[in-house]
């Protein structure tokens, strides 16, 4: 009976603890969607990604790429993100993606939480200002 009762316990705790890292990462999602207007306003461009595109990128950032590429696709849509803009959101993500998610749970089962959030945006950051700068000086 221990040989069935064990493992359905972990089991239990590593939803509980999933649970409780997924449900306030939507959460602040949803927050940070009820301020797109004021996000969308600001002129000024991160690594040639501007206010509108900051929504897509942070909902990639925060949730993944399967929630964030439902977003991006509307943004896209919805207003005037052109491809490049499109295109360098996307190059973002492809490394940074579910930061905090992926992160926390990668935490719950042992790794050093600091590398893995430090590593990736880093990387993240490193390409897409190559890629960014690269397409500026090719006037693109």
């Amino acid at each position: 009976m221990e040989a069935v009762l064990t493992p359905l316990f972990g089991a239990l705790r590593l939803c509980a603890q999933l649970f409780l890292i997924i449900v306030p990462l939507t959460m602040f999602y949803e927050f940070v969607k009820s301020r797109q207007s004021s996000l969308a306003g600001r002129s000024r461009a991160f690594l040639g990604i501007s206010g509108r595109g900051l929504i897509p990128l942070f909902t990639g950032i925060i949730i993944g790429l399967t929630y964030g590429a439902g977003v991006i696709i509307h943004s896209i849509r919805s207003t005037d993100i052109g491809k490049g803009e499109a295109f360098l959101i996307l190059l973002y993500l492809s490394v940074c993606h579910a930061i905090i998610e992926d992160t926390l749970i990668f935490v719950v089962l042992g790794a050093n939480g600091l590398i893995l959030v430090g590593a990736r945006f880093f990387l993240a950051t490193l390409l897409t200002y190559a890629v960014y700068r690269a397409r500026l000086i090719r006037g693109r």
